[in-house]
């Protein structure tokens, strides 16, 4: 109990934050408040990976495989890692988890907060693997793969804490009086639901991941982690610092497993469909994640969304075009929850003392956006594309559809000529080609769509959204009445809305602790990170009682 001593009041301070909804963040996200050494020293463990085995999972294997390729180099790391047959893998869970469920709750959330601490110690090291794994700008793969994941770990950590903690072990009731009297002793023990499997995603390996695997492990789940086979590296990194602490606590470092497969010859299936595998969190494509939401398991998926951005009317329409600029370049738009569809009214945007029209607004935007790629944040604002599919998805949509009204000036990203980067392309339509923009369409590009009026736009987002299921959706509307309706009616569609973002809040990011990241509610996922059910659902309470 000594390593749940030391961070008590981590976890106490982070339990009343899931309650109290109240911003908190335990994990620094400015590289400022890191010395220099970390950063080098981070920098240096990250270089000395290239073209070696990665031997720290401690196993045995005859076979090595690797396939990361860094989109900013654009050459493989040669990275290896060992390959753990399927039954293996379930073998050392089952018999991990055996122990680790019987370890007492305060014990495990002080080696899981233990463990946070340790990879705190390695956010440098993890920056750069998932800039070079997933192409994300180093500022933020910094925040996303180390603080923010950590941030969102913790929060697992907690609602567990608090979820198992809710009941008493055990209670005596005295029934009757006299010589009627009875005495029952109850007890109430959670029994985890068995092996969980994580099934990791190219863009966000940690920052995805690292929720379901401390969901799992806080409520005494083994866990195995199927990364994708193109970001590997930073998924390795938190689970070597995982597996360590079990084995200095004397506990089985196989309750947390790797299993890494190929792009030709994937293991996913095969993992997802064994028997003994009882909880799965995926993200990824809906198409897959449907797949994952049949099978007779219980699952938390993330998937494709189609994020809409309806506007009305503002009172800044420089503090919109920029800030939705920005939330549009942020990672080259590879994250789940940027804007996609832009909704504007044929009669143009309301603004003080006049209106914006629809092409006045393509304008601006296409103005911001090529300010930000010139500035000297535009290229890690944009990163790099993560596959050579994305661009190539996007640049036949982008020639054979739309009228193009943007296209930020092409970039170089410094330091790095071979990069993969690809400026946002930005397509007018009209309201009645949705064959076209009601779906996902990942990376690089964005539809700013002309509406008959501002009831056609909310009719059109919300028909999106019941097809392809949204994480996020951007209001910009000055009229209260009209700004509730909007709300109730994506409410009751199981959506959430942000209203007139501007400055320096963007919709793309959720606050651990503060926001929840899916409703579970619509298509895009079934999982809301980190609400009750993405942790009650992972064990069972069993009561028993004895007649004394």
């Amino acid at each position: 109990m000594q390593v749940f001593t030391k961070h008590k009041e981590l976890i106490y301070q982070a339990v009343e934050s899931i309650g109290n909804r109240v911003y908190h963040s335990v994990y620094s996200d400015n590289v400022k408040n890191y010395s220099d050494e970390q950063k080098e020293k981070g920098l240096a463990a990250f270089q000395s990976r290239f073209n070696m085995d990665f031997v720290e999972h401690k196993t045995k294997s005859e076979t090595w495989i690797g396939e990361e390729v860094s989109p900013y180099l654009q050459t493989g790391l040669g990275i290896r890692y060992p390959v753990i047959e399927t039954e293996k893998l379930i073998e050392n869970a089952q018999s991990a988890g055996k122990a680790w469920q019987k370890v007492v709750i305060e014990e495990r959330a002080g080696i899981l907060a233990e463990a946070l601490e340790r990879i705190e110690s390695r956010f440098f090291e993890l920056a750069h693997a998932t800039m070079h794994t997933t192409g994300q700008g180093f500022m933020m793969a910094f925040q996303a793969a180390g603080p923010h994941a950590c941030d969102r770990a913790l929060e697992a950590i907690a609602m567990g804490f608090s979820e198992i903690k809710r009941f008493p072990e055990f209670v005596k009731n005295e029934l009757g009086t006299g010589l009627n009297a009875t005495s029952i002793r109850k007890t109430y023990t959670p029994i985890p639901r068995g092996i969980s499997l994580v099934i990791g995603c190219s863009t966000f390996p940690t920052w995805n991941s690292l929720p379901g695997i401390f969901a799992s492990l806080i409520t005494g789940n083994s866990v195995i982690v199927k990364p994708h086979p193109k970001a590997v590296l930073p998924i390795a990194i938190v689970i070597t610092e995982l597996r360590t602490l079990l084995k200095e606590s004397g506990l089985r470092m196989d309750t947390i497993q790797m299993a890494v497969d190929t792009t030709d010859k994937p293991i996913t299936k095969v993992l997802a469909e064994h028997s003994a595998v009882a909880l799965i969190d995926f993200t990824g494509s809906s198409k897959f994640g449907n797949y994952i939401e049949s099978l007779p398991k219980i699952t938390f998926t993330e998937k494709a969304a189609i994020n809409p951005v309806i506007i009305d009317s503002t009172k800044d329409i420089e503090g919109l075009v920029n800030n939705l600029a920005f939330s549009i370049s942020l990672y080259s738009r590879q994250m789940c929850t940027a804007p996609q569809n832009i909704y504007v009214p044929a009669t143009g945007i309301k603004i003080t003392g006049g209106t914006v029209s629809f092409d006045d607004f393509c304008d601006r935007l296409r103005k911001s956006l090529d300010d930000l790629v010139q500035s000297k944040w535009g290229p890690s604002t944009l990163g790099c594309v993560q596959n050579d599919s994305t661009l190539k998805k996007v640049r036949e949509i982008s020639m054979a559809l739309g009228t193009k009204i943007a296209e930020a000036t092409s970039f170089r990203m410094p330091d790095f000529e071979a990069a993969r980067t690809q400026s946002i392309k930005v397509l007018a339509l009209d309201s009645g080609k949705q064959e076209i923009f009601q779906r996902e369409i990942f990376g690089p590009m964005v539809f700013v769509i002309k509406t008959e009026h501002t009831d056609n736009s909310i009719e059109l987002a919300l028909r999106g959204c019941t097809i392809s299921g949204a994480i996020t959706c951007l209001v910009h509307c000055t009229d209260f009445m009209l700004s509730k309706i909007i709300e109730e009616k994506f409410n009751a569609a199981f959506i959430p809305v942000s209203f007139n973002f501007t400055g320096q809040v963007f919709v793309n990011q959720h606050a651990a602790f503060s926001d929840f990241h899916v409703s579970g509610g619509n298509a895009s996922g079934n999982g809301s990170i980190v609400d009750p059910g993405f942790i009650t659902k992972r064990f069972v309470w069993i009561g028993n009682r004895y007649m004394t």
